[in-house]
């Protein structure tokens, strides 16, 4: 690297033009600086999978498809309620009893009648809200009574005690071959001493709901139980008239060692359920995206931090916005807003906002972690002055560190804003953009400790300012580099990635990285010299103290090194026994999500998935099936009936994962079901049918459509011909209303098929053209249940994968790989059939970033190992194993020991790549091939240096990882980052140790004394910017963002293992080469 002795000495001597650089492509990047700000979406990272693929066109195809928003009401302690409504502090609400233990107080818990009416106030909040118009319609599980939009359980008793529901009217249903009448399930006209009021007759009282409550209960299926809290139960009371079952389990539809006692229904919480229109949403100035919508601001100070206080955006707002040409509003805001609102009728109980608006909390955490990041820079600035003493070094480093930053983010906003003019998008930004600053901050203190101590060592002993700034530009500024170039091809492994956001995040860092390099590697001490020769102009520069202590005397870490040196084997042995102890924990280790490592674990978010994942284990987050192919084969929907019993029947491997009724069955729904619902309403009233061309009259029902059998009551749902009809109907029409069964519309029914072409209305199964229908899309729906346990999540996927073995026999390829829906024919009729809904794509996410990032871990240690060897370099060194080769004189030896040497050579490379996790063997073996031709140019020393210097920085990764699991963390985004950023961040420690003690032996010094000045020299930048790194992260690690408190805990430690590998460790490693290599010349060490 001799060029760089030519570039150091052409840049010292233009330092005006340097200085006048540094200006222009500050004032260049600018522009790009608030671009580059902008929050990005934590929940969009633009990979390509099949489960991504699906959840696109459910969102896209599925007209019905919209956006279901949950709120959790939970009874207030009785000793906190307030005298006035009003916003309540979720931590307000009573403590978890257990399941099914109830609550005592109030009467009733959430079933208590003020507590109910205090709720239906709420409802009414959400009924009138500005964007209620654009609700989609639902309809109770409980009575079947079809709402618009709002779903709750006031809605349910006023329902059930007006005697509108589907409990309180007859039914029909099959009697072989008689269609006869059936009783209502329960009634509300006899209330025994009670007389039967409505929910808002002023006259009601607690015993009305009591009775309503109980006949729901034990009338609906489990319907009604669902809508309540797992702390659910019936408590005793002697004076109630209600009679019910104390202590018992739902079994099916019957109560199971049950004491039946007087007594009441009881519980902590309740849902309510509204449902957006996607359609209506985005076409009025609404969008779920929130990389798409407009960055509106919706915080207030609160403290040090900040809380959320969302803008009150109306649709006329928004819809004007996207008339002028505006982005749209986020509804992130809307449902925060909308939480404000309803929260101000808290008073019985605490209202709080399910599993939504995560991006609004990330940025919430940033914006209340920015006072952090201020400690961390006023620390970080008091440390660099114990280590420099100059508060004009300390202004420097600081102002080289701010224009480091400044030329990141600037350089990153301009490529974004490349992307949005060229349509050639090169950054997606994540939440590991959030990382960047800091990690940039660490690398540029590092550099400018180490050009400015060398700096002050050359002026102590006794060179003028040029001398000293000339040779920390040359001998500093090399390391530098080689430390810049490491730490870049570390990071650009990502740019293998196929994910788009990892590609960005190594792009980025590249860009930061070189920044530094830049500006605090080249430019500071540039800086620092023209300072001192204004202050020497002016008489004021005094002379460096040569007594001073900078943070840690210089014997201490001399010795330190030294004796690291003359005790190699102890250090060797020791290093052998602790990375044995790491290893079995490092492979161990297993992924995991948890809620609290990315969020504030007492935030509202965090708090709403935990009550969820509590009082309502059983009912799961919401996931898909999508399916494509001919749907209207009759084996189909049979396979479908196979699904849901194989997810009834557990296996096992089966974690159990799947939600579940009250009575204990896995719930999958699915169109078959619906064909069974239509088939009672043609029972109960055929007039419906009749209007799209049902006529008993003419062959097949005029539709073709047969009926089962000669007795014309059972439709034939074996014949093609009656699926198509019954599937075209209900999807234009929807399914009236029957005895027993609910009015279920048709936007409903579009939610879980799709035909191929537009049909006809008056003739549902025949397409606008009069061609046969097709329908070649359906969706399953089901639940998982802690959809954050990533490890119970692949286990649960992996049972669904065994339990649609029905839908694979149906299948000529692999239900994973999605072929042209028209190969479907008779015999295979499915295409395609995969997974997903959020806790899929989350979880699929979230294990490809972990994988990535992995893989990239192995990619980066050999890009760092080509990097080095390429630095270390030297003519004198070339020839290799070419050079060895010829020096064998007899030829009939040279012959056999060529091929065998290049094959040990080349198969120790390949062996490395290959023991690296997630380096290809085609990859390992053209990195082989490449290595055994560029050897007798770059040389074999070189490559022992470099392996050198990346082995101690390999033992830090198995410590690093060794102590995540330690405490008690596993495999997340958060943590295997931090493990990848230590190769590029450790390796520069290292290498700044290397390149000193290669100096110092150049200079004539044996190995000992050499590492002796190494531990003087380096060892004080070292400990310098370790401990001004460290001090940083602990500060960030006292953050309430689980995000920014893990990345700062486990990069603290980080660093701290990276100053072991440089100040023992490694001159451990480079006692034992320089005593290998005491036999022949040490040129390996020395040469330049």
């Amino acid at each position: 690297m001799s060029g760089f002795s030519v570039f150091a000495e052409s840049l010292f001597h233009r330092r005006r033009m340097a200085h006048l650089f540094i200006a222009l492509m500050t004032l260049l990047v600018l522009p790009g600086l608030p671009v580059s700000l902008t929050p990005a979406d934590i929940e969009s990272y633009d990979l390509e999978s099949p489960e991504l693929d699906a959840a696109r066109v459910i969102q896209d195809e599925f007209t019905g498809n919209g956006v279901i928003v949950g709120f959790i009401f939970t009874v207030t302690e009785s000793t906190l309620i307030q005298d006035t409504t009003g916003p309540l502090d979720p931590n307000t609400m009573q403590s978890y009893p257990g399941i099914a233990e109830g609550i005592q107080s109030p009467d009733g818990g959430i079933l208590n009648l003020t507590v109910l009416q205090e709720l239906d106030r709420k409802a009414k909040v959400a009924k009138e809200h500005d964007t209620a118009d654009y609700y989609g319609p639902l309809v109770s599980d409980i009575t079947g009574t079809p709402v618009d939009g709002v779903l709750s359980l006031p809605d349910n008793f006023r329902s059930f005690m007006n005697n509108e529901t589907l409990l309180t009217q007859p039914s029909k249903e099959a009697d072989g071959i008689f269609i006869v009448d059936v009783p209502p399930e329960t009634n509300w006209t006899d209330c025994g001493e009670l007389e039967c009021l409505t929910f808002d007759d002023s006259n009601i009282t607690q015993a009305h709901i009591d009775m309503a409550a109980h006949r729901m209960a034990n009338h609906s299926k489990g319907a009604f139980l669902r809508w309540l809290s797992n702390d659910r139960a019936f408590i005793p009371d002697s004076d109630s008239p209600v009679i019910g079952p104390v202590n018992g389990t739902l079994d099916g539809e019957d109560w199971v060692d049950a004491e039946w006692l007087p007594g009441r229904w009881s519980a902590g919480s309740a849902w309510l359920l509204i449902q957006y229109d996607r359609e209506k949403m985005l076409a009025n100035g609404w969008t779920f995206s929130w990389s798409d919508a407009e960055q509106d601001w919706g915080y207030a100070v609160s403290g040090l931090g900040f809380e959320a206080d969302p803008p009150s955006l109306t649709t006329d707002l928004c819809l004007n916005r996207i008339n002028d040409g505006e982005d749209p509003c986020s509804s992130e805001w809307l449902y925060l807003d909308l939480e404000r609102l309803i929260r101000d009728e808290d008073r019985f109980t605490s209202t709080l906002l399910i599993g939504e608006s995560p991006n609004v909390e990330v940025n919430r955490e940033l914006l209340s972690s920015a006072w952090l990041i201020v400690l961390m820079g006023v620390a970080i600035m008091i440390l660099l002055w114990f280590s420099l003493r100059r508060w004009s070094d300390v202004g420097i480093v600081g102002l080289g560190l701010v224009l480091s930053l400044v030329w990141m983010q600037g350089s990153i906003g301009l490529l974004i804003l490349f992307g949005d003019r060229t349509g050639f998008e090169v950054i997606e930004r994540s939440q590991f953009s959030n990382l960047l600053p800091i990690l940039i901050l660490a690398l540029g203190i590092d550099d400018s400790l180490h050009a400015l101590h060398r700096y002050k060592e050359e002026r102590r002993r006794g060179g003028t300012s040029e001398t000293a700034a000339m040779i920390s530009l040359n001998r500093v500024g090399r390391a530098i580099m080689l430390t810049s170039l490491t730490t870049v091809a570390a990071f650009m492994a990502n740019m293998f990635s196929g994910i788009p956001a990892l590609r960005s995040f190594g792009l980025e860092a590249a860009l930061g990285v070189m920044a530094a390099f830049i500006l605090t590697g080249l430019w500071v001490p540039l800086l620092r010299l023209d300072v001192d020769r204004w202050l020497r102009d002016r008489g004021r520069l005094q002379s460096e103290p040569t007594d001073l202590i900078r943070l840690v005397p210089q014997s201490w870490l001399a010795s330190t090194a030294r004796i690291s040196g003359a005790w190699a084997p102890a250090v060797v042995l020791l290093t052998v026994l602790v990375t044995a102890i790491a290893t079995p924990a490092m492979m161990n280790l297993e992924g995991d999500f948890q809620v609290e490592d990315f969020l504030d674990d007492e935030s509202n978010f965090a708090l709403g998935v935990l009550l969820v994942n509590e009082r309502f284990a059983e009912e799961g987050e919401p996931a898909e099936i999508l399916v494509e192919g001919d749907l209207t084969n009759p084996d189909v929907l049979y396979a479908v009936k196979e699904l849901r019993y194989n997810m009834n029947t557990l296996s096992p491997e089966d974690p159990d994962r799947f939600a579940r009724e009250p009575s204990g069955a896995v719930e999958l729904l699915a169109i078959d079901e619906l064909l069974e619902y239509a088939q009672f309403a043609l029972w109960y009233n055929s007039t419906p049918f009749e209007a799209t061309g049902w006529n008993t009259s003419l062959p097949e029902n005029g539709v073709d459509c047969p009926y089962r059998g000669s007795t014309q009551l059972f439709v034939n749902f074996e014949d093609r011909g009656c699926i198509t009809y019954f599937f075209g109907h209900m999807y234009l029409h929807g399914i009236p209303e029957s005895g027993g069964y609910p009015m279920i519309p048709a936007s409903i029914v579009s939610n879980f098929i799709q035909p191929s072409q537009p049909l006809d209305p008056s003739q549902p199964w025949l397409d606008l053209d009069g061609n046969n229908a097709t329908f070649d899309r359906m969706v399953l729906r089901f639940g998982l249940r802690q959809p954050e346990q990533f490890d119970q999540v692949e286990l649960a996927i992996a049972e669904l994968h065994r339990d649609l073995a029905p839908l694979q026999n149906l299948s000529a390829t692999p239900l994973r790989e999605r072929v042209d829906r028209d190969t479907a024919n008779e015999s295979y009729p499915i295409t395609w059939t995969i997974e997903t809904g959020s806790p899929i794509t989350r979880y699929v996410q979230a294990s490809r970033m972990q994988e990535e990032l992995q893989g990239s871990l192995g990619l980066g240690v050999l890009f760092c190992l080509v990097t080095l060897w390429w630095g270390f370099r030297s003519s004198e060194n070339r020839g290799g194993w070419v050079r060895d080769l010829i020096s064998v004189p007899d030829r009939k030896l040279r012959a056999l020991i060529g091929p065998m040497g290049m094959l040990l050579f080349a198969g120790g490379i390949i062996s490395l790549g290959v023991f690296l996790d997630s380096i290809p063997f085609e990859v390992a073996i053209a990195l082989g091939i490449f290595a055994l031709i560029i050897e007798p140019i770059w040389g074999g020393e070189a490559l022992s240096l470099a392996l050198l210097t990346t082995g101690p920085i390999l033992i830090v990764v198995v410590w690093l990882y060794g102590a995540i699991a330690w405490f008690g963390y596993g495999l997340n985004m958060v943590t295997v980052a931090i493990a990848t950023m230590s190769l590029g961040v450790g390796i520069d420690y290292v290498i700044h140790v290397v390149e000193r003690f290669r100096e110092e032996r150049l200079n004539g010094l044996d190995t000992l004394p050499a590492l002796s000045a190494v531990g003087a020299a380096s060892g004080i930048a070292l400990v310098g910017s370790a401990l001004s790194d460290i001090t940083g992260f602990i500060v960030i690690s006292r953050s309430s963002m689980g995000f920014f408190s893990t990345f700062g805990l486990f990069s603290a430690l980080m660093i701290s293992l990276s100053l072991i590998a440089s100040l023992i460790l490694a001159p451990a490693a480079l006692r034992f080469v320089a005593y290998l290599d005491s036999t022949r010349s040490v040129e390996g060490l020395e040469s330049e």
